[in-house]
């Protein structure tokens, strides 16, 4: 879809730990997106403005030669370019704050200008399975304003985290943005999912043409699937409700099924190859 900056505008990548980060999905793809893109920071938000110490504890960390600092929990600004397209990158990555959430997101919203082009970044517990895709939808308060996007309006009404604040503030702003969101199976939530990490990044590449790097998240993948089989296996009662989810799933004949999607996913991989 190549859902990029206008020229001389920057791409903007804002995902938080929290509430909206269901098995650390989303700020593991921003954190991955970082590394890849080599980005460096260059702003925080942080403080006891925002956030509470007794929730997110600061960390002591030592040097190697036994000096001490203290990481103090925040919202850290990392900025570059996206190799090989010169295209401006931002990726905005932290806690979730805990005060103050309208100055906060204001802070976030004034780094916005015309012709960014801002990605939110979520992930939600769902009635979803590990062994079939993890299913990502686009969501957007505006969708006229992205014609080539296939993006559904936003109509949740409801309980919202700060990822939900700043795609309404955003758009109240006049600076739309799309927000991905993955849906995590609610009875695997207690560990990282790199399958659902995985299906973010796949869906952030669809939409902005970009290509990064797997790494080792397949295999991760499959370790997390492996993982999940055993947990199921032992449990019959969980077994069984994994099979009724499944049988749903198939029916509803999910997207990332489609012969559109299997296409883009070989597309992708022929451009990592190095074909594309």
């Amino acid at each position: 879809m190549d859902y990029l900056p206008a020229p001389g505008s920057r791409l903007v990548v804002i995902a938080f730990e929290g509430w909206n980060d269901a098995a650390e999905s989303a700020s593991r793809f921003a954190k991955d997106l970082i590394r890849q893109t080599n980005l460096t920071r260059t702003g925080m938000i942080g403080g006891e403005e925002f956030y509470d110490f007794q929730t997110a504890r600061p960390h002591i960390v030592r040097g190697d030669d036994g000096s001490a600092r203290i990481d103090w929990p925040g919202t850290e600004i990392h900025t570059g370019t996206v190799p090989g397209t010169g295209i401006p990158l931002e990726v905005i990555v932290g806690d979730e704050p805990a005060f103050l959430w309208q100055r906060f997101a204001s802070l976030i919203v004034d780094r916005v200008s015309d012709g960014d082009a801002v990605v939110l970044v979520g992930a939600l517990l769902a009635d979803t399975v590990h062994s079939r895709p993890i299913p990502v939808t686009v969501t957007t308060d505006q969708p006229d304003a992205f014609p080539h996007v296939d993006a559904i309006r936003t109509e949740y009404e409801g309980p919202t985290g700060i990822i939900g604040v700043l795609a309404h503030e955003l758009s109240a702003s006049g600076h739309p943005a799309l927000s991905l969101w993955a849906a995590v199976p609610g009875y695997v939530a207690g560990v990282p999912s790199p399958k659902a990490q995985l299906a973010l990044q796949g869906t952030f590449e669809e939409l902005t043409g970009l290509v990064l790097d797997q790494g080792d998240l397949v295999d991760s993948t499959r370790e997390w699937e492996m993982e999940a089989e055993a947990a199921v296996a032992a449990d019959d009662d969980l077994a069984a409700y994994i099979h009724r989810l499944e049988s749903m799933t198939d029916a509803a004949d999910l997207p990332e099924a489609s012969g559109d999607a299997i296409a883009r996913e070989f597309e992708r991989y022929l451009h990592r190859r190095g074909d594309g």
